[in-house]
């Protein structure tokens, strides 16, 4: 009897030690959820008022510009960026101007934008839109792309189409991109080939709604707009 006792009471005991532990591994994954959430939020309200206030530093003649005339490699926004690379140092907090940020990327159709960073580390896309570095700085010749997760920044892009107008605006100028073809690939299908006429492309995970790991590529593409 004495045992049969003993043994009910290690049970139950075994039994709400599992549930604690259950209720605490969600806690925290509610909690790493939350703050993720919270990171991209902050960075991006941050670095987008410190955007705004170097726009309103741009000199007059240097006022947005939509133009399909190709920036020279020596661009503003480019040789911050990579000089910027050069200073680990250089690395900044969320409450400060962030010396990889490279600009701005919005879809006004679709009443979206988002801070664009330079690189694809694990900080970068979860707090911003990544540049993919080696590809084309805006308005340069070549391929500008641009890399984003499709379960918080780049879900709005679903609602992309075909002849959207996307805006990428840089301290220094603006430039403006129209989409021309969209399509869903598999991973080692995505192309991001470099071409001699300034062109934009956007790459996230697809289907956007998709629970784990997404199997496909959402990848639209675009040309910088004559003028």
């Amino acid at each position: 009897m004495i045992v049969r006792v003993q043994s009910e009471s290690f049970g139950k005991a075994f039994r709400m030690a599992v549930a604690n532990a259950m209720i605490l591994a969600g806690s925290v994954g509610v909690l790493v959820w939350a703050w993720g959430m919270l990171e991209t939020t902050l960075y991006q309200h941050v670095q987008k008022t410190q955007f705004e206030r170097q726009l309103s530093e741009r000199p007059a003649e240097m006022g947005p510009r939509p133009t399909a005339q190709p920036a020279s490699t020596g661009n503003g926004a480019a040789l911050r960026t990579r000089a910027a690379l050069k200073n680990p140092a250089a690395l900044s907090g969320l409450f400060r101007r962030d010396p990889f940020v490279l600009g701005e990327i919005e879809v006004p159709r679709l009443n979206w934008d988002v801070i664009v960073r330079e690189g694809l580390d694990d900080t970068t896309l979860r707090r911003a839109a990544g540049h993919v570095p080696a590809t084309a700085f805006p308005g340069e010749p070549g391929n500008f792309v641009v890399l984003g997760h499709r379960d918080t920044l780049f879900r709005p892009l679903r609602g992309l189409e075909k002849g959207d107008n996307v805006r990428v605006r840089t301290a220094e100028a603006d430039f403006s991109y129209w989409i021309d073809s969209i399509e869903v690939v598999s991973p080692e299908d995505v192309n991001l080939r470099q071409v001699a006429k300034p062109g934009i492309t956007l790459v996230t995970c697809f289907p956007f709604d998709f629970v784990g790991p997404a199997p496909r590529r959402f990848v639209a593409r675009g040309h910088l707009e004559a003028r």
